[in-house]
């Protein structure tokens, strides 16, 4: 709660709301400026406010680094959810977090800018390899679906862990090619090179 001046009203604010708006913020300004341009300062500045009241929803510089990759990888698995309602089968859930438009590129970038901040720091390291797992384990219910077997094995597994570690690979490669967006053949030749139909 934010007090109202003058004795009006207390202005009643969301805590997680703010919170992602704020790392949303951040995203832009780490995806094209870079991590070393995100500080609490600007991040102030961007959402029009102060740094105390920023500092009141972060503890700290990591504590924002954090919230705004949590952020991009949210958004990242509701593209990869969104293909799957649609029924888009593998290559469509391969497609969905590729970098092939702008908001895509941005949250690549992040992802990027957030792995170097993470060699360091071992919790984010293990939050890292915990998302990569996760990717791993839908990946594997994909393949599943498209195999129409019910229980994975040996081999699901490990096309799906071949499947999320090329895709890591393409999209990092793809993020710093922008223009690449802007011709069609990439978007097949990307999903191509993920499920290792070309070199």
């Amino acid at each position: 709660m934010i007090s109202g001046q003058n004795g009006a009203m207390p202005v009643l604010v969301d805590h997680e709301k703010t919170r992602d708006r704020i790392a949303e913020l951040a995203c832009g300004i780490v995806a094209h400026e870079g991590l070393h341009a995100l500080t609490m300062r600007r991040i102030a500045t961007e959402a029009g406010t102060s740094r105390a009241i920023v500092s009141t929803y972060f503890r700290d510089m990591r504590d924002l680094v954090l919230a705004t990759f949590q952020w991009t990888a949210a958004k990242q698995v509701t593209y990869i959810e969104a293909a799957e309602a649609q029924g888009l089968g593998l290559e469509g859930c391969i497609e969905s977090l590729l970098p092939l438009d702008e908001e895509r590129l941005i949250d690549w970038r992040v992802t990027i800018a957030f792995l170097g901040y993470a060699v360091a720091d071992e919790e984010l390291a293990a939050i890292e390899r915990q998302r990569i797992d996760g990717a791993v384990v839908r990946f594997e219910k994909v393949l599943m679906r498209e195999q129409g077997i019910s229980k994975s094995n040996a081999q699901t597994k490990r096309e799906a862990q071949r499947i999320v570690s090329c895709l890591l690979g393409v999209a990092i490669d793809y993020s710093f090619d922008p223009s690449a967006q802007a011709q069609p053949r990439m978007r097949k030749q990307m999903v191509e090179r993920v499920l290792g139909k070309i070199d």
